[in-house]
């Protein structure tokens, strides 16, 4: 027997259909995803050989990209997923600016992949975190995209989640400014927050994030953990950015 709400969604599909995130064509009243399988199929993997530290693709037989060469980061590596192009830009801009909560998990399914065949990534890892949202911005948005995939991802592991920084320094859109730039704004831009201490200390930690583009926030943010205790982070990101 079919559900009275069951009933009543397949009604509302009708009269306001779903749509894609990415292509914008309606979904099957049964979609729980919010994309299309086509979108999702079209979503470009993080193509090798890349950066043996931060993840950048890169063009020619090095093992370490010129910035990692120039100033070693903070983690001991970082990993993405896919592009941040196409069809997974949509999806990612309709799922932190358009409330699209649903495709956290296709979107956190994209990452698992990933850990997958990326077992340095996530070997020997006690505990997920993610990168946190300025109190404002969170305000603004009404929830934190970043947490949404570190508890799928903590859940696929079997690991500990942990909410373990704040931002105390509201910096803007990071990605208005050039690498320099993003550096020197994020200085001082996060803390530990004291409830987190107790999975960071001694520990190795997997650091979650949305897109990473120059590794500036990354950056930072493992500089921040390691300062309070943590022994190593790792990050793994959905989308790199070019």
């Amino acid at each position: 027997m079919i559900s009275l709400s069951a009933v009543t969604k397949n009604i509302l599909n009708l009269v306001y259909p779903m749509r894609c995130a990415a292509c914008k064509m309606p979904l099957e009243a049964a979609d729980r995803t919010g994309v299309c399988p086509a979108c999702m199929a079209a979503v470009n993997r993080n193509p090798e050989p890349y950066c043996g530290i931060c993840g950048r693709s890169l063009a020619d037989g090095n093992k370490i990209c010129g910035d990692c060469r120039r100033s070693r980061p903070h983690f001991t590596l970082a990993r993405s997923a896919c592009l941040y192009e196409g069809a997974l830009k949509e999806m990612v801009h309709a799922f932190k600016y358009g409330n699209r909560r649903s495709l956290a998990r296709p979107l956190a399914g994209l990452m698992s992949d990933l850990l997958k065949y990326e077992s340095a990534l996530t070997g020997g890892v006690e505990a997920v975190t993610f990168v946190p949202l300025h109190p404002r911005r969170l305000a603004e948005r009404d929830f934190n995209q970043s947490e949404l995939l570190a508890r799928l991802m903590a859940a696929a592991l079997e690991l500990p989640f942990a909410s373990c920084l704040e931002k105390i320094k509201n910096t803007g859109h990071q990605n208005e400014l050039p690498r320099e730039k993003r550096l020197h704004n994020l200085k001082g831009a996060f803390r530990a927050k004291s409830g987190g201490r107790k999975f960071i200390t001694g520990a190795s930690v997997l650091l979650i994030d949305d897109v990473m583009t120059t590794g500036a926030t990354l950056d930072e943010c493992s500089r921040t953990l390691l300062e309070a205790g943590a022994r190593e982070v790792r990050c793994a990101t959905l989308a790199r950015g070019i």
